[in-house]
């Protein structure tokens, strides 16, 4: 592999970061960690997707296994997004902003733009698949694809520039990543596009429902585009816990959803223990008017990956993989005692998250190396 590519792998971890080189080379526990998401992986195919809560305290890797997932995702022809829930910036019961924020991250194993890829299947007939979406999004796609254009001859020129047509590809991008796009700038697009139906329904969406529903509509439409389905990954899942308890109520609701729905959207949730303790100990005997369940009991059996801390043997495993990596970023030969040196450190730092510890260890590399590298120099 090229130096550049390993050489910033090795910087990304000096900043407590990952990339894909680092997450292929430094990741652990694969064989185990594979079966599960594979098993996963079959169901989707089939239009009954599972899903798959990945468990683990703060710092033991989830965040690097949902990177794992995504890229083997990928490279075997699944659509992805990569979602870090956040109670302030993107809630998970304000789906409308999740719904933003997954189609700003979606990614195609192709490395195509959806719209791009969607335009491109233009002569195809997508009429039916349609109709399981919101009336607006349903509306957005099918304008996409619509090759009529008002002329002078239907319309005058004055009238047609009024449309502004030369905004609309800017306008239905926009509306598609679900922000808000006044309704009049839809409405004359679809005008101009001689776009049919676009007034039997508002073109507006309100609430987490309409969201919830074009999520799972992607699913099926990146299907019929050619992929395999659509998988979701929620990082920091257990923030979903921190809110009010309206906003958990209604982030329990969608979760349940995703937990029920089977179809060609699989996702996959990275929690902390305090998520599942929070669940458990939720008021539903005194707020049954507020619960749509129990939520604690109708989750008993989810599919959980729950992530073990290193043994001494993995983190051997870790720590040779590391050694390799560095050496063949730098192309310098570590002396033997190094590998004692890092793993004092690891002891040392037995209670810090993984992430710490790999930039603490790529940190001492480069202090036993120091004079190696300035040896190497002309």
């Amino acid at each position: 592999m090229d130096r550049f590519f390993l050489r910033r792998s090795v910087e990304r971890l000096r900043d407590g970061l990952f990339d894909q080189v680092a997450v292929n080379q430094l990741t652990v526990e694969k064989d185990r960690i594979e079966t599960v998401f594979s098993k996963g992986l079959k169901t989707i195919e089939k239009g009954k997707s599972e899903h798959l809560c990945i468990c683990g305290s703060y710092g033991q890797g989830k965040s690097h296994t949902l990177a794992y997932f995504n890229q083997l995702a990928l490279s075997q022809g699944y659509a992805t997004s990569v979602i870090p829930l956040d109670l302030r910036e993107v809630p998970f019961h304000q789906f409308s902003i999740v719904y933003q924020s997954i189609m700003k991250k979606l990614s195609l194993p192709d490395g195509l733009k959806f719209t791009n890829a969607w335009k491109s299947r233009a002569e195809r007939d997508f009429s039916e698949l349609l109709a399981t979406m919101p009336h607006r999004f349903r509306m957005v796609l099918t304008a996409m694809l619509s090759s009529k254009r008002l002329t002078p001859k239907k319309s005058s020129l004055k009238k047609i520039q009024a449309h502004r047509p030369k905004e609309h590809g800017a306008w239905l991008d926009k509306a598609l990543m679900g922000y808000d796009i006044p309704t009049l700038h839809l409405k004359n697009v679809c005008k101009y596009r001689e776009v049919e139906g676009y007034q039997e329904h508002s073109l507006i969406c309100r609430g987490n429902d309409a969201y919830f529903q074009m999520v799972q509509s992607l699913g099926r439409v990146l299907k019929e585009m050619g992929y395999k389905g659509l998988l979701l990954f929620f990082d920091e899942a257990e923030s979903i816990t921190q809110g009010r308890l309206g906003p958990r109520v209604k982030s329990y609701d969608l979760l349940d959803r995703f937990f029920q729905s089977k179809n060609y959207v699989f996702p996959v949730f990275a929690f902390t223990d305090d998520f599942f303790d929070k669940v458990k100990s939720e008021p539903y005997d005194e707020k049954m008017d507020i619960f749509a369940k129990n939520y604690a009991e109708s989750w008993k059996n989810l599919n959980i990956l729950r992530l073990c801390d290193f043994s001494s043997q993995g983190w051997e495993s870790l720590l040779e993989r590391l050694m390799q990596l560095y050496s063949e970023a730098y192309q310098i030969k570590l002396p033997p005692q190094i590998n004692q040196s890092l793993q004092s450190l690891v002891d040392k730092l037995d209670s810090q998250e993984t992430r710490v510890k790999l930039k603490a260890l790529v940190n001492k590399l480069d202090i036993e190396t120091q004079q190696i590298l300035l040896d190497t120099l002309p």
